[in-house]
């Protein structure tokens, strides 16, 4: 009998709701507050770690057992021309069977050159040779790991190659067999940089919408410079964009096998994170009520 492939894998879980991407060294927000007194606020918890599996054992205990997670690794640079170093896979094959979640979201950027870690992110190229790269990562990666990934893709401040960014994204996800994360903030950083900043929906009709099984939101700004307009990140520390909201309630009603909203609010307060969540979850109601139904 054939192995199910990662995509039918996440396909077939469970639907999550909306909830929470969290890192559990932080205490803006404090995760264990969230979960003992508003545990109603959220539905999940997205468990980041910081690309970490020395140091969790003990927070990962922390969590009980019938809170849904999912867990954001850091490390495995998928993107990268070859398959990370052992230790990063290792480390994530041991998060996965600690926190035992139905997939591993990782970004698709490189944080890592020669061993250092670079507090940037650096996006995929978007050229054939980065994307046969990036498939072959993926498929040694699902090779070793307990459970299936689903990149995630990247936020970018400029863009290298000549293929659309939602094309590349549906390319890979049929080559590796894989679903996809997608970020609607780092998606619309995309648009900013190759000057479709108002056209949040620009070459939305090259991604495969079905292979979508989780989407992210974040606070964020837009910074002004002489060139144009770039995305900055501010997960918790900042409002999430009207336009990530204005994708948020256009793809919502086209996504078949959506099974996660995740807000990540690192830097947020307990209370902001949960005002965030409610925010996103009244637009799921209005847009796409019976999603919520279908939660287990």
């Amino acid at each position: 009998m054939n192995k199910p492939s990662p995509f039918q894998r996440v396909k077939t879980a469970p639907v999550l709701g909306v909830g929470l991407g969290i890192d559990v060294f932080d205490t803006r927000p404090d995760f264990r507050k969230l979960i003992k007194q508003q545990r109603t606020g959220f539905d999940f918890l997205e468990v980041y770690t910081r690309g970490n599996w020395r140091d969790v054992r003990q927070l990962f205990a922390q969590i009980p057992a019938d809170v849904p997670r999912t867990y954001h690794h850091e490390g495995l640079d998928p993107v990268g021309p070859h398959i990370c170093p052992d230790d990063p896979i290792e480390g994530c094959i041991q998060n996965q069977r600690l926190l035992q979640p139905p997939w591993t979201v990782e970004e698709l950027a490189v944080r890592h050159i020669d061993g250092r870690y670079t507090d940037f992110f650096f996006p995929a190229i978007l050229s054939t040779d980065s994307l046969k790269a990036s498939v072959d990562n993926i498929n040694a990666l699902h090779a070793r790991l307990d459970g299936p990934l689903l990149p995630e893709n990247a936020p970018y401040e400029f863009v290298v190659g000549d293929m659309h960014l939602c094309e590349f994204l549906t390319e890979l996800s049929h080559r590796a067999d894989c679903g996809l994360v997608l970020d609607l903030g780092h998606l619309w950083s995309y648009q900013l940089c190759v000057g479709r900043g108002d056209d949040v929906l620009h070459g939305i009709d090259k991604l495969d919408l079905t292979r979508v099984i989780e989407l992210h939101l974040a606070g964020a700004r837009v910074e002004k410079y002489s060139g144009g307009r770039i995305y900055r990140d501010l997960h918790g520390a900042g409002p999430i964009p009207p336009q990530s909201l204005l994708l948020l309630r256009e793809l919502l009603p086209k996504l078949p096998n959506l099974k996660a909203v995740t807000i990540e609010v690192e830097d947020a307060t307990e209370q902001r994170a949960l005002d965030q969540c409610q925010q996103v979850r009244d637009e799921v109601r209005k847009h796409q009520p019976q999603w919520l139904a279908e939660k287990s």
